[in-house]
This record gives structure tokens, C-alpha cells and sequence, in this order.
């Protein structure tokens, strides 16, 4: 069994929020490069919660400025990797589909389709991506026992 690690759970939620936000007036005012720095802002997440740069903004603003404690939550490291790894995904094909000019409205769609669901994780606590982790993985290992 893989170990957790803590995060802080507000820094998380207002990462997210600020993510679909951000993917939310892209969609709004149709601008392809904020749907692109959203999607980097979710892969640099992949490598390292230390490259998740509002991350640790507001991890620091939040403990140094309004002397908040951590909200701590254990969390899967290849869960928010894989988060971050496939909602990255499908931000950049948005974009790509944007940038060339190819099933536009599919693009524009997928953003706000992304952007919503971000939304739902930052204020529900219900990600679907991390749910598919959960299955996927119990699908492997019921797939390695021979189930």
C-alpha cells in the first residue's frame, strides 16, 4: 500500500478554485491562452506540489499573513498526480484544438465542461478524476490477483 502525504486542504480547494475560475473566464471571453496557462498550471503539479505555484502561494500567504494552521488532509501522491495529470490533459487539448482552429465548439465544450468539474472539486470535494484513480486502481489490483 502506497504512503500519504499531507497537504493542506484549503491551499488545495483554492488552487482549484482558482484553476476553474480561470478556465471559466477563458471560456467566457473566448481567450485560448488562459485555457493554456491553466492547463500548465495543472501539469507542474504533476512533477511536484512544489512547482503547484498558487499551491504554495497560498500556503504561505495563508500561514504567514493571516496565521491560518494547515487544514491537513492525507491524500495518494499518485492520486493527485494523476488529477493533475488528466485534467492537465485535457486543458491542452482544448487548447490545441483551439489553436488550430479544429471542432471549436468541442474545444470550447471540454473547457467548460473541465472548468465545472474543477469548480465541483474545489467547493464539493467531489472529484471525478481522483473517483477514476480509486477505480482504476482497484481494477489492477483485482486484475493482479486473478479475480
Amino acid at each position: 500500500m502506497s504512503q500519504c502525504e499531507i497537504y493542506d486542504n484549503r491551499a488545495l480547494n483554492f488552487f482549484r478554485a482558482t484553476c476553474g475560475f480561470l478556465a471559466l473566464i477563458a471560456f467566457l471571453i473566448h481567450n485560448i491562452w488562459l485555457v493554456l496557462i491553466t492547463g500548465l498550471l495543472f501539469l507542474f503539479g504533476v512533477f511536484s506540489m512544489k512547482f503547484n505555484i498558487l499551491y504554495q502561494l497560498y500556503s504561505l500567504f495563508s500561514k504567514n499573513v493571516l496565521k491560518h494552521s494547515q487544514t491537513p488532509i492525507g491524500k495518494d501522491p499518485g492520486e493527485l498526480r494523476f488529477v493533475y495529470g488528466f485534467t492537465a490533459t485535457l486543458f491542452l487539448i482544448s487548447f490545441v484544438l483551439l489553436y488550430y482552429g479544429k471542432s471549436t465548439t468541442f474545444a470550447w465544450g471540454l473547457d467548460l465542461l473541465v472548468s465545472f468539474l474543477t469548480l465541483l472539486a474545489s467547493f464539493a470535494n467531489v472529484c471525478l478524476a481522483a473517483l477514476m484513480y480509486v477505480l482504476f486502481k482497484k481494477l489492477t489490483k483485482r486484475g493482479a490477483h486473478g479475480d
